[in-house]
């Protein structure tokens, strides 16, 4: 990795409020998910739902929050 990318890779941090928004979307999706699982729906409904919570959670897992207020 070049030294550019990796002052890049450290400067990546999540605000609270973006962390808080990416939280709810997760739980909007896993919700979503449960839904049309229950219902027997389209596996293309649960693909996307499934990948959209995936996503978010683990962009949240694994980006740091910003602590400085």
């Amino acid at each position: 990795m070049t030294a550019g990318a990796a002052e890049a890779v450290d400067d990546l941090v999540l605000p609270p409020l973006a962390a808080t928004v990416l939280f709810v979307l997760a739980c909007l999706a896993g919700y979503s998910y449960r839904r049309v699982w229950k219902a027997e729906g389209p596996r293309w409904q649960l693909w996307a739902y499934g990948t959209a919570a995936a996503a978010a959670l683990l962009i949240l897992a694994f980006v740091p929050m910003s602590t400085a207020a």
